[in-house]
């Protein structure tokens, strides 16, 4: 079988590396292919950034809105709304500014048909074919400061899920304040199959929201 991503990370040289990236793309494509009723509409992406101009950035749209802020993930440095350093850079800054100002609370949601497909494999197992070890830090600290955010925000965090969270994507959540999803809406968190630890917090937030058995 194709290998896992930490065996990719272990091997030496960029054809290892290179094969895990194909695998591990086309596993979480699975994930999202065998669950998912339409495909992610890109005509919608455009049609929101055309609306938003005002606000849209390179990841995210936002939104200033009568006495609340709305973060959108529109990401063009990634696929399927997946988070790299540049996504999570953006939506910092969103929530940065979302703090400082007179919002009282910040509605997060996504464009297209998928919420967030978790972490961008690509984006990271490319760059480990440098110095693993100081990439392997940044990425790390890229997602500490992402998810420490989230934690250290304190006006209401509304998230609105309209479609498949995975990984990173779901593992967010419990860090919020109140999450709606509708009926397409579905989460997954494939630790396991793609030989990750637990993020986000989940170790921690999950066993208290739905019990150690599950």
């Amino acid at each position: 079988g194709t290998p896992t991503f930490m065996e990719a990370l272990a091997a030496n040289g960029t054809t290892n590396i290179q094969t895990s990236v194909t695998g591990v793309t086309a596993s979480k494509q699975r994930f999202i292919d065998d669950r998912r009723d339409q495909p992610f509409d890109n005509r919608l992406h455009f049609s929101v950034r055309q609306t938003e101009s005002v606000y849209w950035y390179r990841d995210t749209v936002v939104r200033k809105q009568d006495g609340f802020t709305h973060i959108l993930l529109s990401t063009k440095s990634s696929e399927n709304n997946s988070l790299n350093p540049e996504v999570m850079k953006e939506v910092q800054s969103a929530l940065n500014t979302a703090a400082a100002d007179d919002s009282k609370l910040v509605l997060f949601s996504a464009v297209g048909s998928i919420f967030c497909c978790g972490l961008d494999f690509i984006y990271f197992i490319r760059r480990l074919t440098d110095d693993r070890k100081k990439e392997s830090t940044k990425m790390a600290e890229a997602i500490r400061n992402f998810v420490n955010t989230f934690i250290q925000f304190k006006k209401p965090i509304i998230v609105a899920v309209n479609g498949p969270a995975i990984g990173l994507g779901a593992s967010i959540l419990p860090l919020c304040d109140v999450v709606w999803a509708n009926e397409k809406a579905w989460f997954q968190t494939p630790y396991t199959t793609f030989g990750q630890s637990p993020d986000g917090c989940s170790s921690l937030t999950f066993p208290r929201i739905m019990g150690l058995a599950s």
